[in-house]
């Protein structure tokens, strides 16, 4: 098995509306996004995955997000906008920009700090 990852990151403000606590507060963070791919070979150019297709697509996503009141965009001015929930929304939209070859994707992790991540896999 062959896995590739690439790390980004953004910056955004939330508050957890179902929270006790002082994360029900408005807060932010400066978020780190490890998007991982996997195969069990590589393709015929030698590769899982281009790298730089994969940074395209999530990079633009989190654009949308980056600086922003997250309870304010869809779909968190429904939902909480949590690390776990933010890692599966960026899963699904990452996959939906892969198309044909989202069956690569493998697992979307959201670092809310340099010790608490939450990760969402297929």
């Amino acid at each position: 098995m062959f896995e590739v990852e690439i790390i980004s990151s953004f910056s955004a403000a939330h508050r957890l509306r179902q929270y006790k606590g002082k994360c029900e507060r408005l807060h932010g963070h400066n978020y780190r996004v490890h998007v991982t791919a996997r195969a069990s070979n590589p393709k015929a150019d030698g590769m899982v995955i281009d790298f730089g297709e994969l940074k395209r697509i999530t990079n633009d996503l989190l654009e949308r997000l980056d600086h922003h009141l997250l309870n304010e965009i869809k779909p968190f001015d429904e939902i909480e906008p949590s690390a776990e929930n933010i890692a599966e929304f960026i899963f699904h939209e990452v996959e939906q920009g892969l198309g044909e070859k989202c069956d690569l994707l493998y697992s979307v992790g959201v670092w809310e700090s340099d010790t608490s991540v939450a990760r969402y896999f297929r």
